[in-house]
């Protein structure tokens, strides 16, 4: 009877085990995986201007994705996807005064005036994008031990603006000093032309594949994106919105924002 009290455990832990890696061996074959996914994590713009820097802003994501294994082995598959990607870009001035025109909630770009613009003196910005975002790749993975692979991801991850608004700090100025400046954030403001509506990265990730129900699988996977294009439009002048200011002549001196978006991220997938 004693050893019968042994024995039960070690046929269950058995056949537990042996349920387990049926289920491991049926996600292992299966060609085609699909989900939904979501990720949270840092932006950290690289900066091509010295009278603008840059601090930590948030990144998150949620969409569906898909993974499709090769013909040739399990252990090398295509991934794509469709997610939407909600951003916040930092911007601090740094270096001279930094001004910009704007009637209501519209920034104006340079050549856009009205004898009704004010002038804002701007301290801090934060962009809030919207991106569909199409991302592309290759997934490497081991095979399964027991109910966990590991996998390491490579890809490109193509981007498209859809919606943006912009949050400044500062204040409103009259530039001849007639006037006190007025303490003011500007929230919710629209740019036009400013953002460059198509935006890529090169992705790297690594993480681990955890088969817990049936097929079903939960993915955990830590990234980080490299910018390789511009953040904003810098091809035009006329499309310029901030300025400095030449205090003797009041001459403005438009000039162009050029940074690149560097990504770290946390990302959770959910595949069936």
């Amino acid at each position: 009877m004693k050893s019968l009290r042994f024995q039960l455990p070690l046929i269950c832990a058995l056949i537990l085990a042996n349920y387990t890696t049926s289920f491991a061996q049926a996600v292992s074959e299966k060609k085609l995986q699909g989900g939904v996914t979501g990720s949270v994590g840092f932006n950290m713009p690289v900066m091509g201007t010295d009278l603008l820097s840059s601090s930590a802003g948030f990144s998150s994501s949620f969409g569906v994705t898909f993974t499709k294994a090769s013909k040739e082995s399990q252990n090398i598959a295509l991934t794509a996807g469709l997610e939407f990607d909600i951003e916040k870009i930092n911007y601090k001035v740094t270096g001279n005064d930094v001004f910009y025109r704007f009637t209501d909630k519209q920034i104006k770009t340079k050549d856009e005036t009205v004898t009704t613009d004010l002038y804002f003196n701007l301290l801090e910005r934060t962009y809030e994008p919207l991106y569909l975002s199409l991302p592309i790749g290759l997934t490497f993975r081991t095979d399964f031990i027991g109910d966990f692979r590991g996998l390491f991801k490579f890809g490109l991850r193509n981007r498209f603006l859809l919606t943006n608004t912009v949050s400044d700090i500062g204040s409103v100025v009259d530039i001849s000093g007639g006037l006190p400046p007025d303490l003011k954030e500007n929230v919710g403001m629209s740019v036009s032309k400013d953002l460059f509506f198509y935006n890529a990265s090169i992705g790297l990730s690594a993480g681990v594949e955890w088969n817990f129900s049936g097929s079903t699988c939960l993915v955990a996977e830590i990234g980080y994106n490299y910018g390789f294009m511009p953040l904003h439009l810098t091809s035009k002048e006329q499309n310029y919105t901030l300025f400095t200011l030449d205090q003797s002549t009041l001459v403005q001196n438009y000039f162009r924002n050029q940074a690149n978006l560097n990504q770290a991220h946390l990302k959770l997938t959910l595949l069936f």
